[in-house]
């Protein structure tokens, strides 16, 4: 039998520590001057008295950040974990202590004792068997020791009790609980309510009145349970509500237990369901409102926009209702003419949110100019791309600002029917040819081919592969995250990270019982005289699914790359598939993460850094920072940074302390986590932090900064907001394959800055020539006036002309449609 003994909470109080940039840590916290364990670096600082950084500590993790940079308030106390289950062990005295885990090979479950083996790659290669028990368990954390042996060695490592499934734990708590004893098996529910696990707490607590039937006190407690769990449905379905997936939120609701809750409760689900239903009433109404207006209108208008009004009526959704709101506030006031009501809805329609356009003919000008926008975004052709542009300039409502307003609210330019249409054409297909394939009843992307397997897969040709969330509509802009792999490893390896393995065994919505039911999970059989239906195909249920990410996946490495090498190949695979993605999938620009495992996290890092004008955050797991990265610091104040390891990934804090310290600073928003007792692994437990953390508004994309001080040291990093160079110095490269060659290794600084008087002044860059590009979405400068721009003693002038090719072409070539830049200089 194994010992074991009930603990109350830590000695030490926890605390909740509020961060800058929106997430709350939980633990108890410590100052410390550096993360740097080198000797020979603290050596030579003299010894550090300034302590700028908390780490915090919640047992399973220490999360490091910079007290002024990222500390938001005063930490509040917070009760202790309830429990602190400990075991006794046939742990070693002495043995060696644990510096590296290599590669994990396998993991056996963990017995009724217990106990597990794991298997490591060993130093010469050789797999390395470690045998661990369990010595403390608690709501957030289960720590391993290693187990007397013939080479005993010391270990604490720390894995997430929420990685433990509950067949696991049962076999524990059995083992070391008398099932005899109410009292003692009541322990285990309150360690599963702790550990917010109910629908386990509830099947315990429910067995445990079947078998001693005379505790009828218990009954209330069911009940509590069956609330709790009934709040985490409510809370699963306004997530899904929130991620753009309503159908899914209302099947969630519409399936949900009444009969087995509270009448409060009941009065959230009714709250849940009416919020999805007055989008739906709302939009109804407003396409009921239209179409009477438009029908009183002279017959030549009505024809005219019969297609509009079709086009509102079949993509208006929840997502879109906002464009309408100038439509909502003034479609029923009879004062205001129809025509210009009509107007108001064309033109929100076409123009978003506050267009605030009376004019009918200018209106139905704007469908134009759209459709022509949609075209030339779509158009592979040069010349033909040309004819558009011929097309455009007569049209009186083809004007830059309205083509910039535009822009966000088309679909992905090689989505839309448009580029369907061109598509057909070129390929010279007939007119009885197959209807193209489509997405949720939208056009199929160009090149992106649905997996035969998987629900909302789709490849790329062999550059990357994709996967959507639920109820995916491409006038909705997605959160994305670019997940790069490890080196060796396919890149369907991210999906399932980010995105959940796919399954085909899981239980319907609304199940009452949501435990592992062999079961529910057995298909009814077919009647035999019947051909099976088509089955149905596998799903991923993981996080970017739940909360509304499409998650992009580039084949970033060459065949039999061992490690990311820093080369500026590497940089081209990963860019021009996220620019790719972008003209076929529905990407927020202004929320796109880039994010990575192993070699994947060291290339999700230097990209981020070389260019830090495209991502609203880094996320690193179990990388090496090496090279640039070194380096690259300047460049990091601009992007959000996650880096994630384990403590014996080969002492990363004495191999690269110096690096991290160079995060912890107060310009920086940057977490620095570290999994106690664990190697090079890729740390599923942390992905619902890492969410959270991705969510929160603080994270989107940076604003056009008005200053850029940056480094560059390789030929392909010569872009940065408004300012790129055709090519750099050579003085200014470091060859990333022979870095080692290099007699000296040094970056380019970049200085340049836009300041008062409309003048943009270059200062500093590595090359000879640089070209600026303007926008007004810059708030310093004055489109209505000339600008200025200065390199040296040079000076060449930009006035707006209000011509709009150069913001086209941008967005055809960079794909972003949320920053469109209007014009361009050079100098000199």
């Amino acid at each position: 039998m194994i010992a074991g003994c009930w603990i109350a909470g830590p000695a030490e109080a926890e605390k909740l520590i509020p961060l800058r940039n929106g997430l709350t840590l939980r633990g108890i916290y410590l100052e410390v001057a550096t993360l740097n364990e080198n000797a020979f670096s603290l050596g030579a600082d003299g010894g550090l008295q300034n302590r700028p950084i908390w780490m915090v500590d919640d047992g399973l993790r220490r999360t490091y950040v910079h007290r002024r940079g990222m500390i938001n308030a005063e930490p509040a106390d917070v009760p202790d974990l309830g429990l602190r289950i400990e075991f006794v062990q046939p742990t070693p005295d002495g043995g060696d202590e644990v510096g590296s885990i290599g590669q994990i090979l396998g993991v056996t479950p963990l017995n009724e004792y217990g106990r597990r083996q794991i298997t490591v790659r060993g130093v010469d290669g050789t797999p390395t068997v470690l045998h661990q028990g369990l010595t403390e368990l608690t709501a957030r954390y289960a720590k391993l020791e290693g187990l007397k042996a013939e080479r005993s060695i010391k270990l604490d490592m720390r894995i997430a009790t929420e990685s433990i499934d509950t067949p696991a734990l049962m076999r524990i708590f059995r083992k070391r609980l008398d099932q005899s004893n109410p009292d003692q098996r009541l322990e285990m529910v309150r360690f599963f309510i702790e550990s917010e696990r109910y629908g386990d707490a509830r099947r315990e607590l429910q067995a445990i009145l079947d078998q001693f039937p005379g505790e009828v006190e218990l009954k209330p407690q069911l009940t509590a349970l069956v609330e709790r769990q009934a709040m985490q449905l409510i809370e699963q379905a306004q997530i899904r509500r929130e991620s753009g997936q309503p159908q899914l939120a209302r099947t969630i609701l519409e399936k949900f237990p009444l009969d087995r809750v509270g009448r409060v409760t009941r009065l959230r689900v009714e709250d849940e369901l009416s919020k999805i239903d007055q989008g739906t009433t709302q939009r109804n109404e407003i396409i009921d409102r239209l179409g009477k207006l438009v029908a009183g209108l002279p017959a030549a208008q009505s024809d005219a926009l019969k297609d509009i009004v079709a086009e509102i009526d079949a993509k208006l959704t929840v997502d879109t209702l906002p464009r309408l709101s100038d439509f909502v506030r003034a479609g029923s006031n009879e004062a205001v003419p129809d025509h210009q009501r009509v107007a108001l809805a064309v033109a929100g329609w076409i123009l978003g949110n506050g267009s605030g356009e009376t004019n009918l003919k200018l209106a139905m000008s704007l469908i134009e100019v759209r459709d022509l926008v949609q075209q030339y975004l779509a158009h592979p052709d040069q010349a033909a791309r040309a004819q558009i542009l011929e097309k455009l300039g007569p049209l009186e409502a083809a004007r830059a600002e309205n083509i910039a307003k535009l822009l966000p609210l088309i679909p992905p330019p090689l989505a839309s029917e448009q580029a369907i249409e061109i598509d057909r054409n070129l390929n010279r297909q007939p007119d009885n040819a197959p209807e193209s394939p489509t997405i949720n009843g939208h056009p199929m992307p160009l090149g992106a081919v649905a997996d035969d397997r998987i629900e909302g897969m789709f490849h790329v040709g062999a550059d990357y592969i994709v996967q959507l969330p639920p109820e995916y509509d491409p006038l909705r802009p997605y959160p994305c995250v670019v997940a790069l792999h490890a080196a060796g490893a396919p890149a369907e390896t991210q999906l399932n990270w980010w995105s959940g393995v796919a399954t085909e065994q899981f239980l319907p919505l609304g199940s009452k019982d949501q435990g592992n039911s062999a079961e529910a999970a057995q298909p009814e059989p077919a009647e035999p005289e019947v051909a099976p239906p088509p089955q149905p195909k596998a799903m991923r249920l993981g996080q970017s699914i739940r909360h509304g990410f499409i998650v992009v996946a580039p084949r970033w490495t060459r065949p039999g790359q061992r490690d990311y090498e820093y080369t500026g190949r590497e940089h081209d695979a990963i860019l021009s598939s996220v620019r790719s993605a972008m003209r076929r999938f529905s990407i927020d620009a202004d929320r796109l993460f880039i994010a990575g495992h192993g070699a994947g996290g060291a290339a999700a890092w230097d990209v981020a850094l070389s260019h830090p004008d495209l991502w609203a955050g880094m996320i690193s797991i179990s990388a090496e920072p090496q090279k640039t990265l070194t380096h690259y610091d300047p460049n990091a104040v601009h992007v959000p940074v996650y880096i994630v390891m384990g403590e014996k990934d080969g002492r990363p804090l004495k191999r690269n302390g110096a690096v991290y310290d160079d995060y912890m600073s107060y310009k920086h928003d940057a977490m620095v986590v570290m999994y106690r007792g664990r190697g090079k692994e890729f740390f599923y437990e942390e992905s619902d932090r890492i969410f959270e953390w991705m969510s929160t508004p603080f994270h989107q994309r940076a604003k056009i900064p008005q200053e850029l001080e940056l480094v560059s040291m390789r030929a392909g990093d010569r872009f940065f907001w408004w300012l790129e160079w055709d090519e750099s110095l050579p003085s200014a490269i470091m060859d990333p394959i022979l870095w080692d060659e290099n007699p000296r290794i040094a970056h380019a600084d970049i200085k340049a800055v836009i300041g008062a008087n409309n003048e943009v002044r270059i200062s500093q860059g590595p090359a000879k020539a640089f070209t600026v590009w303007l926008t007004p979405q810059i708030p310093q400068l004055n489109f209505s006036e000339p600008i200025a721009i200065r390199y040296g003693t040079r000076r060449n002038d930009f006035r707006f002309d209000g011509e709009f090719a150069t913001m086209l072409e941008d967005v055809r070539t960079r794909a972003d449609r949320t920053r469109p830049f209007w014009g361009k200089v050079s100098v000199p």
